[in-house]
């Protein structure tokens, strides 16, 4: 009988879970790219091993020609950064296939290795003449600042005197309005537009195609008669939210999608950014940097460009995964605890279902984020520490109450300096101390840096919960809270810190991340108290306070 009470239980909660996933993999319907095909995309050789940034940058040519094979259903044009190294033979490759190519040249403050990048450039368009559309002499060299307008201005004139072909710049529209002296030296104005990179607020996905559109009838207006094209747009797929800019795939597809629907109206040339995700950008611009592609860097399509688009294609696989893993731990508790409610078998069916799909969302964010060896090893150890507070916390869903309080900070670390007798108290407390350190680190981190720190809600939220289950259970059976002076100003930094993690009234993201760190602080509230007494007291009567 037991049995069939927990079955039905698991039953249960399991459905409840299953349409969660089911929602999160629900196809949504957007405008077809037109043609199925884009006018231009960046492309960027890279095989796993050097970068562009690596002064030993090679790519075989073997690897470009099935990359380009693998964009040649994409578009019929691409456009490149540089002039040398893999790029040279990315020129060729793509020509022999047919592509056009709107040739870059790398334009920095070194004025030798500009020389070098214009020279291969030019050499380029004399072996490829049919190919080359354009020379796009510097990409944001201006946002870099590392020309002044007039020297950039002057480099543009001595390639235009040169070349055959076209000749562009390439920079978002900020900079092209400060220098009107780089818009009079190119024969395009290559106007770049990320919604996404946006300061102060990015737009919305809902408002970002008015935002456009404003921005194009602006460059019209301010440089009236010109020849001008769409440089750079494109939305990533991955990352942290910026305001009310969320990337998701759905999102990116919507927006490319939309973009290219109204494409058409805007009467501009357009170059998508990019064509194939690019992980060694994770490393200068954070998660968001490497999910910008149309393909992924296994050449796989990441969204069709015509049809319904879902934002977890897979979702079947990953409720299956997280089935997995909670009936695994449901078989567990119901050969250690026999009689029990058809409620505490709902509790814990809840509970065990929330970690499967917990840690099946932690397993696709450190995916996505992960780059290193040490961003793999801090992520895993989160993600272990989570589970066994997770299922430290079981009993209190069986007994409502818990008899083992997490050990204080200060006998964790007696403990480490002399391992000896290692009680259910101290493993608590240990992996209270981790969970928290961690997490008051990534809140000065996105207090004070946020830019490009990716939001790890998936990697607290789970320990938070069972922080939060065992403080409310441990609270009801009146076995108090730890405290220690050090939980104290892990709360103190948590607590201060959360609003500074916020990110405007939009950003949902931050403010699930402000949530979660409060969760973590709760349970060491009654020591913030007592630290706070002691401080107010030490301030008002130095004289009396040991």
């Amino acid at each position: 009988m037991n049995r069939f009470i927990a079955t039905a239980a698991f039953i249960a909660a399991s459905a409840v879970y299953f349409s969660m996933w089911w929602w999160m993999g629900l196809p949504v319907d957007l405008p077809d790219v037109p043609g199925g095909r884009f006018d231009c995309m960046s492309y960027s050789p890279y095989d796993g091993n050097t970068t562009p940034l690596d002064s030993n940058y090679s790519v075989s040519p073997d690897r470009i020609r099935a990359d380009l094979l693998a964009l040649k259903p994409y578009t019929g044009c691409l456009r490149t950064y540089s002039s040398r190294g893999p790029l040279t033979d990315t020129a060729r490759i793509a020509s022999e296939l047919g592509f056009q190519i709107l040739q870059g040249i790398w334009i920095s403050p070194i004025a030798k290795e500009n020389d070098k990048e214009i020279d291969a450039a030019l050499k380029i368009v004399q072996e490829n003449p049919h190919s080359i559309r354009g020379l796009i002499v510097g990409n944001e060299v201006l946002l870099r600042r590392d020309l002044s307008g007039r020297e950039l201005a002057g480099i543009i004139r001595s390639v235009k005197d040169r070349a055959k072909v076209p000749v562009l710049y390439a920079d978002i529209f900020e900079f092209w309005k400060r220098n009107p002296e780089v818009a009079e030296a190119v024969d395009t104005i290559a106007i770049h537009i990320l919604p996404y990179w946006d300061d102060p607020e990015p737009f919305s996905i809902n408002d970002v195609q008015d935002h456009v559109a404003g921005i194009v009838a602006e460059a019209r207006a301010v440089f009236p008669g010109r020849s001008l094209m769409i440089g750079e747009i494109g939305w990533p797929s991955a990352g942290r939210t910026r305001g009310g800019a969320v990337p998701t795939l759905i999102n990116e597809a919507r927006f490319l999608r939309e973009f290219t629907a109204r494409a058409g109206e805007l009467n501009l040339p357009y170059n998508i950014i990019e064509a194939m995700d690019q992980p060694w950008k994770r490393k200068p611009e954070g998660t968001v940097g490497g999910y910008w592609g149309i393909i992924d860097f296994n050449r796989s399509a990441k969204f069709p460009l015509t049809g319904p688009v879902s934002s977890w294609p897979n979702w079947r696989m990953a409720f299956l995964a997280s089935i997995g893993i909670a009936l695994l731990l449901f078989v567990g508790a119901v050969i250690r605890w026999r009689e029990l409610s058809f409620g505490r078998w709902l509790a814990i069916a809840a509970w065990v279902n929330g970690i499967g799909s917990l840690i099946t969302l932690q397993a696709d964010f450190l995916a996505e984020s992960s780059l290193y060896g040490l961003e793999w090893g801090v992520g895993i150890t989160l993600m272990a520490v989570g589970l066994a507070m997770a299922l430290m916390a079981l009993p209190a869903l069986v007994r409502g109450g818990l008899p083992v309080l997490p050990a204080p900070f200060s006998e964790v670390a007696a403990w480490l300096r002399r391992p000896k007798g290692f009680t259910p108290e101290l493993r608590l407390g240990l992996l209270h101390c981790v969970v928290g350190v961690y997490a008051a680190i990534t809140d000065v981190w996105l207090a004070f840096d946020p830019r490009h720190r990716d939001i790890p809600i998936a990697l607290f939220l789970l320990p938070a919960a069972a922080m939060m289950v065992r403080w409310l259970s441990a609270s009801r059976a009146g076995l108090g809270s730890t405290k220690g002076r050090e939980e104290a100003w892990l709360a103190f930094i948590m607590l201060g810190l959360a609003p500074f993690t916020l990110d405007g009234l939009h950003n949902r993201e931050a403010m699930a991340w402000a949530g979660t760190s409060v969760m973590l602080a709760l349970p060491w509230i009654g020591a913030a108290r007592l630290e706070f007494s002691r401080l107010l007291r030490f301030t008002l009567a130095p004289d009396q306070t040991q």
